[in-house]
């Protein structure tokens, strides 16, 4: 891949920048600060971004067909109205354990939508990957410590998960028409590394894009999990991936929020939104169904 330019895009000291989408009808980054609790849409083109506070740590954002945004809060998918600046829960997904809040979501080509969980503190196998539709979030994975992604390729048939704690990425079969997933099987594995998976994208050649916390680092990998290319960012923590603009910009989110306190002020860009052009195109972000 050579080396690629990454420019600073959004100037930024969010906490934990994540969760980036690009909605190409709006022409629009949406993205948000999990730990910061706010709600951001980036427009490129002016350069400005929009920031919305909310009550409670977001785990990600959608935008729905009518140009709403859903965002997943601790207790499940909300519809926000930016006019009032208040988020209304629609599909609660583990409402009733307050020690568990959603963490990363996407929307597949039908507009259903895939969210992860995981625990405030962490605790191994208390985090799961719900699959949400028609009104109704049904657990698909379970026994995940921090579940992030999912990349959905559904051009070849595959799902790509990361749970960050154990450092692990799998793949599943993607069935669009009845089990979700299946045939379950390890990817990729970074203890030897000691780095963090965390979101991720499929682009148009159906290559795996990850973001590795810890190593400052976005790497590109073929669906056998064969290392395809690297890029390297100013700051040691890319939280996730997102193709947006005409399909070759990849947007990348970091976190000051996961630096080591002796290590923030060496890093004055973490936290920041970047944005490079890699090569290779990507899709923009499905728009979901709407949720109620």
């Amino acid at each position: 891949m050579g080396d690629v330019a990454v420019e600073t895009v959004l100037h930024v000291r969010a906490e934990h920048s994540e969760g980036p989408i690009w909605d190409a009808p709006s022409a629009r980054l949406w993205w948000v600060d999990i730990t910061g609790e706010q709600l951001h849409r980036f427009d490129p083109a002016s350069g400005a971004d929009r920031s919305w506070s909310l009550e409670g740590q977001p785990g990600g954002v959608v935008v729905d067909t009518a140009g709403e945004a859903i965002v997943g809060m601790p207790d499940g998918l909300a519809r926000f109205d930016a006019d009032h600046q208040t988020t209304t829960l629609a599909i609660p997904i583990e409402a009733d354990r307050p020690g568990i809040r959603l963490n990363d979501l996407t929307a597949d080509r039908r507009g259903r939508i895939w969210a992860g969980t995981m625990a405030y503190d962490k605790a191994p196998g208390h985090a799961a990957l719900y699959l949400a539709e028609a009104g109704v979030a049904k657990q698909v994975v379970g026994d995940l410590t921090i579940s992030n992604g999912p990349a959905i390729d559904e051009r070849s048939g595959l799902c790509y998960l990361a749970d960050t704690a154990p450092m692990t990425v799998d793949v599943f079969d993607l069935d669009v028409a009845g089990a979700p997933l299946g045939n379950r099987r390890r990817l990729l594995d970074f203890g030897a590394e000691q780095i963090w998976p965390d979101g991720m994208t499929v682009d148009d050649e159906g290559m795996l894009w990850l973001a590795l916390g810890r190593s400052g680092e976005v790497r590109r990998y073929r669906p056998d999990g064969t290392l395809d290319g690297v890029i390297e960012i100013p700051t040691s923590n890319p939280t996730s991936v997102a193709f947006g603009g005409d399909g070759a910009d990849l947007y990348i989110t970091s976190s000051w929020f996961d630096l080591d306190a002796v290590d923030r002020p060496e890093q004055p860009l973490a936290g920041a939104v970047f944005c490079c052009r890699p090569g290779p195109t990507g899709p923009s972000s499905p728009r979901a169904t709407p949720i109620g």
